[in-house]
């Protein structure tokens, strides 16, 4: 008899995009209807998987962080955002922890130091080091910008093997921006060129549908190599996977994850394994109360509305329907009305925290995540 836990979180997936992972459907069943993220960004998202709080100050302590509370004699963690690393207290808890590490700097890192992300002098060497990357990608091998979802596999069936009690965290960036599928339809360096232009707005048509096909790839490549950590793991592993927040393919004219409160961002794909779910309505809050069995933070097991704040904005969502600042719509978008959710989010709004807004970063984590 093994006891094993799992938690599985992917990078900007769409609850819509959860379908065409063939392999993860067929491991986890199909996804919760109404699962809620609490921000539209990784660093506040992740406060409430793995703290299991509504998000405010970046980063996690030992007392929002749901591996030091997790009973198992072995935590090993690998995360591939540098966000969700040893400087923001994720490591807190685990035995053995993977990040990307800051100890190598390049020339635009040590241009940056003396730079401020405000100035103009930033924003004038941040375009000039874009037009850089497109010349150095028509002329040499482009890399992803991401550790491959394959070397995290493997890094994390390696530490676990032969061993019948664990608890992991693996967290992906596939399908992330920039999006570049090995087998996608153009190459890499092409993909994040067209990549680059629909999340500055300069996308022709052509981009705008080669960049959903990319996203989709990413999202099928992430499955297939999910199928080895399917395969590889207990049959009583208790499993849990989720997304951190979704991802705009060019509605409301917007790429990427913004601020933007809407069911795209907010809606996520959720499923388990061996961990019953029974409440209609899930919040990120809810996740460490899941994987705990108790009740944690702000977490519950009897949800009827979520909550998420981002940049001034407040949303609440419940299992029909998301009230915003815009108004109400259904979980697919089309308006509706529902005054009790706009209560709710009203209610919401006049105690929520501040969550910390992208300019309050470190502009080194946000440079290497392409946001500057």
């Amino acid at each position: 008899m093994t006891d094993t836990t799992l938690l599985v979180t992917v990078d900007s997936l769409r609850y819509d995009h959860y379908q065409y992972m063939t392999a993860t459907r067929e491991f986890l069943g199909e996804s919760h209807p109404a699962t809620f993220a609490t921000n539209t960004a990784t660093p506040s998202c992740f406060q409430s998987i793995v703290g299991g709080i509504y998000p405010g100050e970046v980063g996690v302590d030992a007392d929002s962080n749901v591996a030091v509370a997790l009973d198992s004699p072995y935590k090993y963690g690998v995360s591939t955002n540098r966000f969700l690393s040893n400087r923001y207290g994720y490591d807190l808890g685990f035995d053995e922890f993977t990040a990307p590490g800051r100890e190598e700097k390049g020339l635009k890192d040590r241009v940056a130091e003396h730079m401020t992300p405000q100035s103009t002098l930033f924003g004038i060497a941040s375009r000039v080091w874009n037009v850089v990357q497109e010349v150095q990608q028509r002329v040499s091998t482009v890399d992803r910008d991401y550790r491959p979802a394959a070397d995290v596999i493997a890094e994390f069936l390696d530490a676990t093997e032969g061993r019948d009690e664990w608890f992991g965290w693996l967290h992906f960036m596939e399908p992330h921006h920039p999006y570049n599928p090995d087998d996608g339809p153009v190459s890499r360096g092409e993909a994040q060129q067209i990549t680059r232009r629909v999340l500055n707005g300069r996308a022709s048509e052509r981009d705008a549908g080669l960049a959903r096909e990319l996203y989709k790839g990413e999202v099928e490549e992430l499955d297939d190599r999910l199928a080895r950590l399917w395969d590889a793991i207990p049959d009583d592993t208790r499993v849990l996977f989720v997304a951190d927040h979704g991802e705009l393919l060019g509605e409301y004219g917007e790429w990427g994850h913004h601020a933007t409160m809407c069911p795209e961002l907010l809606r996520l794909p959720l499923a388990t394994r061996n961990i019953p779910v029974e409440s209609d309505v899930l919040s990120l809050v809810d996740v460490p109360t899941l994987l705990l069995g108790e009740e944690y933070n702000h977490g519950s097991f009897e949800r009827e509305t979520a909550y998420a704040a981002s940049n001034g904005s407040h949303a609440a969502m419940n299992r029909d329907h998301v009230a915003t600042d815009e108004g109400v719509v259904t979980l697919d978008g089309d308006p509706a009305e529902d005054d009790d959710l706009m209560a709710a989010k009203e209610e919401f709004e006049s105690r929520a925290a501040r969550p910390v807004t992208k300019d309050e970063l470190p502009h080194d984590d946000l440079e290497a995540l392409g946001y500057l």
